[in-house]
């Protein structure tokens, strides 16, 4: 009669060799690993080097294209062509957390330091660039006509906003990225199930 009782699996935890998340009720920890298992795979892992690539690069082109020829001498061509270039920020900021996202998967830490050093010339760039952004306003300010205020107030107001934000998320995605966690995926599967073995060996014995 006692030896019965004892291989029947106690009651509330399971069978003694299922695996810890099974016991404890949660998601397989396996899953958002075999989902971003992407070492194995390089065409997915080139096109989507390439995706992050265009998503960078390409915006800037075309906004720039827009504002052909360049005129960095006069004031007023300067603040208006903050308009166009603040309005591509959100497809580099994509690209670039693509790529994040890629190195946590691959736990390539090369890549993670690239990231966050981009992102960071990125947010030291825009604070630049929004200082000078606010002093051209400034002296624009005062030559523009009445006709022209309510033009000049939502220019100024938009672009400043956007600024400031994307200042604030790429320096978040700096930090993130240069404080990427250590270790590989594959590490972290077989710190798991040794977990998993442990406790079966655990409730096995009693």
């Amino acid at each position: 009669m006692q030896s019965s009782s004892l291989e029947r699996p106690l009651h509330g935890i399971g069978p003694v060799d299922a695996p810890l998340s099974t016991i404890a009720g949660l998601p397989s920890p396996h899953f958002m690993s075999d989902f971003l298992n992407i070492e194995d795979d390089a065409p997915l892992r080139r096109m989507l080097y390439a995706t992050a690539f265009l998503l960078i690069v390409i915006p800037f082109l075309q906004a720039i294209s827009q504002l052909l020829p360049l005129q960095l001498g006069n004031l007023q061509w300067r603040f208006l062509s903050a308009n166009p270039l603040s309005s591509v920020l959100l497809l580099p900021f994509l690209g670039m957390l693509l790529l994040l996202m890629m190195a946590r998967a691959l736990a390539n830490r090369g890549l993670s330091l690239f990231v966050g050093i981009l992102a960071a010339i990125f947010a030291l760039l825009l604070a630049a660039s929004l200082v000078l952004f606010v002093l051209d306003g400034l002296q624009l300010k005062a030559i523009v006509n009445s006709a022209q205020t309510a033009q000049f107030q939502n220019v100024f107001a938009r672009v400043t906003a956007v600024t400031v934000i994307f200042v604030v998320v790429f320096t978040m995605m700096a930090l993130a990225a240069l404080k990427a966690p250590k270790g590989s995926p594959l590490a972290m599967q077989k710190g798991v199930k040794q977990a998993d073995e442990g406790v079966g060996l655990i409730v096995g014995r009693v």
